[in-house]
């Protein structure tokens, strides 16, 4: 068993010491859950699935959001440390800046299983779950080049400091190098109410795009609307990740090109999954890794547009 497996199993016995001395399993199990941002429909749907699989077994699931913002989700974390959660889900806002808090669960002897977007420092959760946003980057690439094989000038926002994000534009890149589609323009996401002045920035600021692609599909189709107003919509594909409910839906209606579907039910019911064989004592792996599917006018309709993944 390696240096984490060993971290993870040893915490998660001794969170189950401290509870059994106080008492905590007279109501059952107390798990913790914070994500990044709680208005967005994928960390949403994950949530309710993990609520759903927690108190199947009876137990409770305390769901924070971290509204973005680095420091508020550190302020969340310690009180779900004073609450006495066994073990916390985390999507972290910042990868690096959530790293005190990480330590001070490690402290507390309470695992953390991270989903969706990596922290900076994995020897310090017990194991990570997401998709595969690297594959989700490069099939959304793969499919522009197929559309563009002489080439196209593409823009995007994105979002430096969730590594879900830098890892779905690394994928991008990596299936346009060496071939003449380019990046010719980007922002960095910092904010919802930000995005459709950013979208209109960039359309402004470049007259010869041919690619919108979007870190999500809720940013995605604020693209499309500023794409629609500017009266652009026959010039500019856009492309983006998550394959929700309303992404897959526009596409099925010609709006969003293409969308790459992952699951955010089947990230947390094993996230679930490996908090239960935690506390029986169990080893789990170290990262589990979801496949994407890439969701274009062609395969839409067998695809399930009403519901995600």
């Amino acid at each position: 068993m390696g240096i984490s497996k060993k971290f993870a199993v040893m915490t998660a016995a001794a969170a189950l010491t401290a509870a059994m001395s106080t008492g905590a399993f007279a109501e059952g199990h107390l798990f913790g859950y914070t994500c990044m941002d709680m208005t967005n429909p994928f960390h949403i749907a994950m949530r309710d699935a993990m609520t759903a699989a927690i108190e199947a077994n009876g137990d409770e699931l305390v769901a924070v959001d971290g509204q973005s913002n680095q420091q508020k989700q550190n302020d969340v974390i310690e009180d779900l440390i004073a609450q006495g959660v066994e073990i916390l889900f985390l999507n972290p806002v910042d990868s690096a800046s959530v790293q005190p808090e990480l330590e001070a669960c490690q402290a507390a002897g309470i695992p953390v299983i991270n989903v969706d977007s990596a922290v900076q420092d994995l020897d310090l959760v017990a194991t990570y779950i997401a998709s595969n946003n690297v594959e989700a980057g490069r099939q959304c690439g793969e499919e522009i080049v197929r559309l563009y094989p002489d080439g196209c000038n593409i823009v995007l926002i994105d979002n430096p400091l969730a590594e879900s994000v830098v890892q779905r534009v690394q994928g991008l890149e990596e299936a346009i190098e060496g071939t003449e589609c380019k990046i010719i323009d980007r922002k960095s996401y910092s904010s919802m109410d930000k995005v459709l002045s950013d979208s209109e920035d960039l359309l402004t600021a470049n007259d010869d795009i041919q690619v919108f692609w979007g870190l999500n599909d809720d940013l995605g189709l604020i693209h499309l609307g500023a794409i629609e107003s500017a009266g652009r919509s026959d010039e500019i594909r856009v492309l983006c990740v998550d394959g929700s409910p309303s992404g897959k839906t526009s596409v099925a209606e010609g709006g969003l090109y293409a969308t790459a579907a992952q699951s955010p039910m089947t990230i947390g019911e094993k996230a679930v999954e490996c908090a239960y064989d935690l506390l029986d004592g169990k080893e789990i792996e170290k990262e589990y890794s979801i496949p994407t599917t890439l969701v274009t006018p062609e395969n839409v309709e067998e695809m399930d547009p009403e519901h995600w993944g």
